[in-house]
């Protein structure tokens, strides 16, 4: 490639660039904006010229036999007609809140047009009629900014039922009504339970350390004593698998008390196990010393 082809192609870019960056502030506006009410006849029940920002002058009317016709033209800040990408009529419902879009089709003198019917309306949304808004969105990525009109505020009438209402709009689909606000939740805890009187409470406590108590006496009557306890190492070993035993008792009534159960498990795991580990070297010695002796 040639030094002159370099310096061609170059030039067409930032030239393009340049373009691109002037077309992107363009501003467009509508111009010759229309609004006709026609009967299926064809004869104009209303119409009115707009020009941006103002609206229609009250609320305009759309039954079931009538067609609305929006006409416009869209001309840049120099006064040049401009196609826009996206040219939409939107109908917002002042109930609901849905809307129905409605494409403008480019006519042969270069204007854009569309044509609203309470049925194309029903197609969209249902039978929901009433009131709605009517805006004209222009949008296209030459433009500094999309533009949004507001053009007139219009109540849809549908075909009436036989008794000359109405319709009543569609039941919400399963969609809307997920997005719908749920009802606040109200957390009802349940009460606490009554407590015993407090004899009833003690009754119990010294019917549960009664056994504990006549254990002790039965063990008197019998002549139960110490002289039988092993002495050494067996002795030593003994002591501490009585004590793990007294600790897990200790440790249950903790539980009883104070603890819960994810705090009472590691410390039973560690006695259950010094407790298991010292009755089994208890009773090893009881063993060697009475090999011993025999």
């Amino acid at each position: 490639m040639s030094r002159w082809s370099c310096l061609v192609i170059i030039k067409t870019f930032f030239v393009c660039l340049l373009v691109s960056q002037a077309a992107a502030q363009l501003t467009i506006t509508p111009k010759e904006t229309t609004l006709r009410i026609e009967e299926s006849d064809g004869r104009v029940a209303r119409e009115e010229a707009l020009t941006p920002p103002a609206a229609a002058r009250g609320s305009l009317r759309l039954d079931h036999t009538e067609t609305l016709k929006v006409a416009f033209t869209v001309v840049t800040e120099s006064g040049e007609a401009f196609r826009p990408q996206q040219a939409v009529v939107r109908l917002t419902s002042g109930e609901t809140g849905a809307a129905a879009y409605f494409a403008a089709k480019r006519n042969k003198d270069g204007s854009l047009s569309t044509s609203i019917t309470s049925a194309a309306v029903e197609k969209q949304l249902g039978s929901q009629g009433g009131l709605y808004e009517a805006v004209l969105l222009l949008g296209d990525t030459r433009t500094a900014a999309p533009l949004e009109w507001r053009l007139a505020q219009l109540t849809v009438l549908h075909s009436p039922l036989d008794d000359g209402s109405q319709p009543a709009g569609p039941p919400p689909r399963a969609m809307e009504l997920l997005a719908r606000p749920q009802p606040e939740i109200t957390h009802l805890h349940r009460p606490p339970t009554r407590r015993v009187p407090a004899p009833v409470a003690l009754a119990a406590s010294a019917a549960c350390v009664a056994p504990l108590g006549l254990l002790l006496f039965l063990l008197g009557r019998l002549g139960a004593n110490l002289k039988g306890f092993p002495s050494g190492p067996a002795g030593l070993w003994s002591l501490l698998f009585q004590g793990g035993l007294a600790a897990i008792l200790g440790l249950y009534v903790l539980f009883w008390l104070r603890l819960n159960l994810l705090q009472t498990l590691p410390v039973l795991a560690v006695l259950g196990v010094f407790t298991a580990g010292a009755g089994n070297r208890a009773l090893s010695s009881l063993a060697q010393s009475r090999k011993k002796q025999s």
